[in-house]
């Protein structure tokens, strides 16, 4: 199986001597730092990683971003705390218990109100228009997700955390912060078996709800588990590289390039839509390949967010182009 292709990095990692204090602490703040900003990125957050260290740890406020914003990253780090303090626990078994408390996290100050709770109310997936379960059976199927949790546990660990944050996914029972609260699920279980929690790149926003989609929807999880393992050996890596006391690279914050198609899908615009505003003077292109395909920078990424806020307050994109070049 996939995952145990990690058990040789683990064993390996699992051989090193303990970490000093000091360092100790600054991967765990990589970490979490990661974490927080990688997340709230993949749901659809607009919080830079520096902009999340100053929130995080200068207790600094980023003018430009609502205070819902500013309290997702706090609550973020808040539950990376208590998943590490619960996967220290001797004899703790993570149960559906577990997931409201996450939850409950998540939405602090934001929906205190919910919770915890499951939602009484249809939701769809966020990719595609498929509908995930009615309310009426969400309680049902997280009491066999409880169950579940409780007998994983012939399951190779990272398969064991891959397959809790698909079966909470395709349930998805509160009403809002699923993704959220799968993915920290995910981290528990892989922290509780001694792993790191899986490091996801930026640039794999759009693989995630794509593979998401494949394994839940049409029972196709080859691109899932793929993401899941690379998910999980990068962080194997960066401990046991820090551990080694070998250069340690930073997690891709450095600008990527995107062909149109791929800009397309990380925005969800059209190309045809992305073409004109180019046109228009709006976006700015980076070159082209030796293929001659036109290339973005992923920093485009902020300013056609701000292009698309602009829009639905009714500016016209002749008003769009002027105050984007006053910003």
């Amino acid at each position: 199986m996939i995952y145990d292709n990690l058990d040789s990095k683990k064993n390996e990692l699992d051989q090193q001597p303990p970490l000093p204090l000091d360092l100790l602490k600054d991967l765990r703040k990589k970490m979490e730092l990661e974490t927080a900003y990688v997340g709230g990125y993949f749901d659809g957050s607009r919080v830079t990683c520096k902009e999340t260290a100053k929130i995080l740890y200068e207790d600094k406020t980023v003018e430009k971003y609502s205070l819902t914003e500013h309290i997702r990253v706090l609550n973020a780090a808040k539950v990376f705390e208590m998943i590490a303090e619960l996967a220290l626990k001797v004899n703790h078994q993570i149960d559906d218990s577990d997931v409201k408390n996450i939850h409950r996290i998540v939405v602090r100050n934001l929906d205190d109100n919910n919770g915890g709770m499951y939602r009484g109310f249809t939701l769809n997936f966020q990719v595609g228009s498929h509908e995930l379960p009615d309310s009426i059976r969400v309680q049902r199927m997280m009491n066999d997700f409880g169950m579940w949790l409780f007998s994983a546990r012939t399951l190779h660990p990272a398969a064991i955390a891959a397959e809790a944050h698909l079966k909470l996914m395709s349930i998805q029972p509160f009403g809002q912060g699923n993704a959220c609260v799968a993915r920290f699920l995910m981290n528990l279980i892989l922290m509780r078996h001694g792993y790191p929690p899986a490091l996801f790149s930026r640039r794999e926003k759009a693989e995630y709800w794509e593979t998401l989609e494949k394994a839940i929807f049409e029972n196709d999880r080859e691109g899932y588990d793929k993401l899941i393992c690379r998910a999980v050996n990068r962080a194997l890596e960066l401990h046991l590289n820090t551990a080694q006391k070998k250069e340690v690279n930073e997690v891709e914050h450095d600008p990527y390039f995107l062909r149109i198609g791929q800009l397309a899908k990380e925005c969800g615009e059209r190309v045809s839509t992305l073409r004109y505003w180019t046109s228009m003077g709006l976006l700015e292109t980076a070159g082209k390949t030796s293929a001659d395909y036109t290339l973005y920078s992923s920093d485009i990424l902020p300013r056609i967010r701000r292009l698309k806020e602009l829009k639905d307050q009714r500016y016209t994109l002749g008003e769009i182009r002027r105050k984007l070049r006053e910003e």
